[in-house]
């Protein structure tokens, strides 16, 4: 008896292990896959905005780019700098497409889409990293300078189209041949106008930045890492140990935590089993002292 109770209790302790190593192996995994890229994202900021500077300044004449910008920012002061990034985007020309928050208070989590008129990007731009703790940021740009020119030849010859069938429609006596023109024109002038909405799309793209931005309230900022040495290596190995012994201690918490009823039951079990261990040990001995009388 007193081996099954011994058994089971390092079975439960077994469960226990394992699970919260398979907690602590998650989030230690996910906060080394976030801090490595973080560090790397954060350490190519400068990068990203001098190369990025140099390929925007030099817009060709009547190039048609489409700018973009991909930011994840951190704040100790998550409203003040809610409204200051709001307030930006009005004094920029711009709007907002797009916003969301989640989270608790301390831990909460805004995300924007911003539009920005496309001569205010490289200010902009600039503004983020001045306002908000940079932890990676991105920019590109995209060339529809092709199929901005293919839209307008293909508009201008329907337009042209439009007009002769409009002439020979005016000329036309047969009716037979009204009824084909107008066929024709409506067909010419459906084109005109998706063509026309391409366009306009493209317009709106071109004219105004897009720019994607996380913002998250921490209560300690991301340290980024401005070297990829040998020291900066040992310093994201202990960070990234800590960050693992931690995820350890609370999945353990945890784990106790959701199965204190089971534990509780446990022991109450093993004070009945001892207790009546002991009352039978106790009972057993005056019978074996009669047996050597």
């Amino acid at each position: 008896m007193k081996r099954r109770w011994l058994c089971m209790v390092l079975v439960l302790l077994l469960l226990l292990s394992l699970a919260a190593c398979g907690a602590a192996s998650s989030d230690a995994g996910s906060t080394s896959g976030d801090s490595a890229a973080q560090a790397e994202n954060g350490a190519a900021m400068d990068a990203a905005a001098s190369e990025g500077a140099a390929d925007f300044s030099a817009i060709r004449e009547n190039a048609k780019l489409i700018l973009s910008a991909d930011l994840t920012l951190e704040t100790q002061d998550y409203d003040a700098t809610c409204t200051a990034l709001e307030q930006m985007t009005a004094e920029a020309g711009g709007y907002i497409q797009s916003s969301g928050n989640a989270g608790e208070k301390g831990s909460r989590t805004a995300n924007y889409t911003l539009r920005v008129p496309q001569e205010q990007f490289e200010t902009f731009f600039a503004q983020l990293g001045e306002t908000c703790h940079v932890v990676s940021a991105n920019r590109w740009s995209e060339d529809v300078t092709e199929q901005y020119t293919d839209i307008e030849t293909r508009l201008a010859t329907l337009q042209t189209k439009h007009e002769r069938l409009l002439a020979l429609l005016d000329q036309a006596a047969k009716m037979e041949d009204i009824i084909s023109l107008e066929n024709a024109l409506a067909d010419c002038e459906y084109e005109i106008d998706s063509l026309t909405g391409e366009k306009r799309h493209y317009d709106d793209l071109v004219g105004f930045s897009t720019f994607d931005v996380t913002l998250r309230e921490v209560q300690t900022l991301t340290a980024v890492s401005e070297g990829t040495g040998f020291g900066a290596q040992v310093a994201q190995a202990a960070q990234n140990g800590l960050g693992g012994m931690t995820a350890v201690v609370r999945g353990l918490i945890l784990m106790i935590v959701m199965l204190w009823p089971v534990l509780v039951l446990l022991g109450i079990a093993g004070g009945v089993f001892w207790r009546v261990r002991a009352y039978r040990k106790k009972k057993a001995q005056p019978s074996e002292q009669n047996k050597k009388e």
